[in-house]
């Protein structure tokens, strides 16, 4: 029986009359059951705009930089090429201004004096082509980055810059194809000339970073392009393991072993890498 039957003259048609129902415990629908879906962070996520001024030529452009803050750092590759989750931050890691096409890793980009502005002014810019239309890219893609720093690699030639910045520029590049390498050789046949093409560019820069940072070592004073001299000769230690220079890298390693401004943890590092470099040299020795 409908205990409130006749109200619905008065607009309420309520139903089955159940005073407690208000203290029941309500059963929780199927959707509030299901726990929500955790939301999924992009590239997109941790990317923001900013501008700069140029210091040649005195424009202000767009840039995209990464939210390093909201990073979580992953392990770093063998040669301490750093990885973060959701973002290769290494793709962002060059100005470039679209105006007079002054490039440059984006650390450096500001730290250029009078006499070496007049340099790119003189010996770069007129032969700079602008692109027009060209529009900055939501996310920077593998080839745009590497377009850029391609750019940046020739106004550190033009301006006379130090070997170890040339080599850093030529490693940032070397790390970027292979990066790419890893999603073309997901679908070889579909990429196949592409990963010709990006392999024979890896290795390229590649030797040329290892062979300018070696020099760089035993005639510049350290920091290195704003890195440890530790840093870079751990790096060049593992540069060396994959050239197979087993030699060159046990100098390395003994070096960084011995010197007390090497930290403990890095000395354990070395201490593994030696097993390792020890243990390739045999191998290769047992192989020839």
């Amino acid at each position: 029986m409908n205990l409130l039957s006749g109200m619905e003259k008065f607009g309420f048609s309520e139903g089955e009359l159940d005073i407690l129902a208000d203290d029941k415990p309500k059963a929780k629908s199927k959707s509030s059951q299901t726990a929500a879906a955790p939301v999924k962070k992009e590239e997109k996520d941790f990317i923001l705009d900013k501008k700069v001024r140029c210091p040649v030529c005195d424009k202000e452009f767009p840039i995209k930089a990464v939210l390093t803050t909201k990073l979580k750092r992953l392990e770093p590759d063998f040669d301490l090429r750093p990885n973060y989750e959701y973002v290769d931050k290494c793709k962002y890691d060059f100005i470039s201004c679209p105006s007079c096409g002054y490039s440059a890793l984006d650390t450096m980009f500001s730290k250029i004096d009078t006499a070496r502005v007049k340099l790119i002014r003189n010996e770069f810019c007129p032969s700079f082509k602008p692109q027009p239309g060209e529009k900055l890219p939501d996310i920077y893609d593998y080839d745009y980055s590497i377009e850029k720093f391609k750019l940046a690699l020739i106004c550190t030639m033009k301006k006379r810059g130090k070997m170890s910045e040339k080599a850093y520029v030529c490693l940032k590049i070397a790390w970027l194809r292979r990066a790419q390498l890893k999603i073309l050789e997901a679908d070889k046949e579909a990429n196949a000339k592409k990963i010709v093409m990006a392999t024979q560019e890896y290795e390229g820069f590649y030797k040329q970073a290892y062979e300018g940072f070696m020099k760089a070592i035993s005639s510049e004073t350290p920091p290195y392009c704003g890195m440890a001299s530790e840093a870079v000769e751990f790096m060049l230690a593992n540069m060396s393991m994959h050239y197979k220079k087993y030699d060159n890298a046990l100098k390395l390693i003994a070096r960084l072993i011995q010197s007390p401004s090497t930290s403990r943890k890095l000395k354990d590092k070395c201490v593994d890498l030696k097993d390792e470099i020890t243990a390739a040299q045999a191998a290769a020795k047992t192989q020839g």
